[in-house]
């Protein structure tokens, strides 16, 4: 039904009256020249009054004749229906923002270089940014933000408060990441055992998976085809086809580094010293259950190492089968427990075994009930050196609708790794708008980048690749503001995230503060997520775009010697969602090539609400 109405809107000035009747949508750009842009014919000319002048849901106006963006409010409900734990960095930034408006001094040496930062902004720009903020649904704003954000400006940036909230947002990150839940403390699974009677040889306590792959022991019970690739040993060599290098793997069907599996070799995972390990299964009820390491060669135990156990809460402990009621006890149930591999074990392949205490006192048991066995092949850190580049851009489907002109795109990166104490690296970010300004995409247009954006010159043990794609006004000079700024708003969450993580390294580093989750792979992650994820809310506060690509790449050192080795297959393709909801499609649309020491691969990004699709293709390089 047609509907009819009108709107005003006045402010310094500017006075927009709009009749409306339509039944569909409507699309309307004001031009307003940005500040420090002389007077033109088709717009005002003083940006610093146009900038308060702005229309609501966005701190610039955007250009005219560009593409519609989604209102600030529309991407922070987005954010919100998916956010479980929310932004220490944006929220702490935010308060900086509120305080420097508010005219206070810096109060500590943070916000000295905080506000240092804030000189290079419009103070309209910032006046904007706070009353966003307010604007938002008070039931939105604890999902988004801490309550940091919303504090009284009198009250500095605490340093030490803002420390320990930091680790507790990394913590959280890590454990959603882990166990699907933020807020994850050690747990008891539920005790599923029964008493055996006579020759009874099933294994009660049992490990389904190690690092989401399927075990020789997973129950029901696989045929071969059930396998995947990446769940059976694989041999590989490089062959020459064509006058090219290629890596040709088989799967081994003898002499088994560990389990047989349905007739082939199950998977043997390399792990390296100091490296952490998911193990999933059933009957993990006791928290004091530990997971130990015995010599495959000598049939002795080399460690029992403490494990974080977190229980399957939701598989009921029962069911109904044929009017009689017995118990879940098969790979249907999902007890997990982490550890960490000892940095002073010695290198070899291990037997795997989580072991229980009996603290429920079932009776045919011991004083501790041990699973199944299973194996990794342990490895010292690899001294190796490694590189990633972004090689290539491409629009497969530009953002919608594609008649309202082409897209400009705003390309940022930034990569963390682990050093072997456990300690996070200095974080590198790395912009493309030097070789991606004023190129405008249509469906198909690609670019070649070449940038490297992530290079090791020492021993890591994870590194992350966070990686951020905006839509952003494709008028060059207005462009170029839009970056300037989004760096200045990089900048300040970097500087906090690295002032911060002095104080914490002073305090005995970071790895002792997040001991409890393990996993450095996931916990690199959590740190590029906190820094990602902010660096994206303040973006979603101002800035004319939308968001279009977003990735989070988290590998071990193991992961990179096996991504750029011969001697390992290529990683199936995969599919996952990122923080903000862009579909992430790993070799979907381009096969990935693999020669020695080099890997490549093609990551699709496809945003459902820009109904949009972006590729980014990687190479990653051992270098030494």
């Amino acid at each position: 039904m047609p509907r009819e109405g009108s709107a005003k809107d006045h402010c310094d000035g500017c006075t927009f009256t709009f009749d409306i009747r339509t039944a569909g949508d409507i699309h309307i750009h004001n031009y307003c020249a940005p500040p420090d842009r002389a007077p033109t014919p088709n717009g005002p000319g003083d940006g610093e009054d146009c900038l308060a002048c702005a229309p609501q849901g966005t701190c610039l106006p955007p250009v005219a004749g560009a593409k519609h963006k989604l209102s600030r409010a529309q991407k922070l409900t987005i954010r919100a229906a998916r956010s479980k734990v929310p932004s220490l960095l944006a929220a702490s930034t935010m308060h900086a923002i509120r305080r420097y408006g508010a005219g206070y001094s810096p109060a500590n040496p943070l916000e000295q270089r905080l506000f240092g930062k804030l000189d290079a902004l419009p103070p309209a720009l910032l006046r904007c940014m706070v009353d966003g903020l307010d604007q938002i649904p008070p039931g939105q704003r604890g999902t988004l933000v801490t309550d940091q954000a919303f504090a009284d400006p009198a009250q500095p940036l605490d340093p030490g408060q803002l420390v320990i909230g930091l680790i507790e947002e990394i913590k959280q990150r890590a454990a959603l990441t882990l166990f699907g839940d933020p807020a994850a403390v050690e747990r008891p699974g539920k005790d599923r055992l029964y008493v055996p009677v006579g020759e009874d040889f099933f294994t009660q306590v049992r490990i389904c998976r190690i690092n989401q792959l399927r075990t020789a022991n997973y129950i029901p019970s696989l045929q071969p085809q059930e396998y995947t690739p990446d769940e059976v040993q694989q041999s590989c060599q490089p062959i020459i086809v064509n006058g090219e290098p290629q890596v040709v793997c088989e799967v081994q069907t003898g002499n088994c580094p560990g389990n047989p599996v349905a007739g082939v070799c199950g998977r043997v995972l390399d792990i390296s010293q100091g490296e952490s390990l998911e193990l999933e299964g059933v009957n993990y009820f006791d928290v004091n259950a530990k997971v130990r390491l015995i010599d495959k060669d000598t049939n002795t135990i080399s460690r029992d190492v403490e494990a974080f156990i977190f229980g399957d809460a939701d598989t009921p402990r029962d069911e109904i089968v044929n009017g009689e009621t017995v118990l879940i006890n098969d790979c249907r149930v999902h007890d997990k427990a982490t550890f960490t591999v000892p940095n002073d074990l010695p290198p070899g392949i291990y037997q795997v075994q989580v072991v229980v205490p009996n603290s429920v006192n079932k009776p045919g048991f011991g004083a501790e009930i041990a699973s199944n066995v299973e194996y990794i092949n342990v490895l010292p850190p690899p001294t190796a050196r490694y590189q990633i580049v972004v090689e290539r851009i491409i629009a497969r489907k530009e953002t919608a609708p594609a008649s309202w002109g082409s897209d400009e795109v705003g390309l940022r990166t930034i990569a963390c790794a682990m050093n072997l104490s456990d300690e996070p690296l200095a974080m590198t970010k790395t912009p493309f708008k030097d070789v991606l300004d004023g190129v405008e995409f249509d469906s198909g247009t690609s670019r070649n980048v070449e940038r490297i954006v992530f290079a090791s010159d020492q021993p890591i043990l994870a590194l992350v690749l966070g990686v951020l794609g905006h839509e952003i006004d494709s008028e060059s000079a207005y462009n170029a503001q839009i970056n300037e700024w989004s760096d200045v708003f990089v900048d300040l969450v970097k500087e906090q995230w690295e002032f911060l993580l002095s104080l914490i390294s002073a305090g005995g580093g970071l790895g002792v503060a997040i001991k409890a989750v393990g996993w450095k792979g996931v916990i690199a992650a959590a740190i590029v997520a906190v820094v990602v994820i902010a660096i994206d809310f303040i973006y979603s506060l101002w800035a004319p775009a939308d968001l279009i690509i977003e990735d989070n790449i988290a590998l071990s050192i193991i992961d990179l010697d096996r991504l750029t080795s011969a001697a390992a297959p290529i990683p199936p393709a995969a599919t996952f969602t990122s923080n903000a909801g862009i579909k992430v499609n790993v070799n979907k649309t381009i096969p990935p090539e693999k020669i020695p020491f080099q890997y490549r691969e093609t990551r699709e990004y496809v945003s459902d609400e820009e109904e949009s699709r972006y590729e980014l293709t990687y190479r990653y390089n051992r270098i030494a």
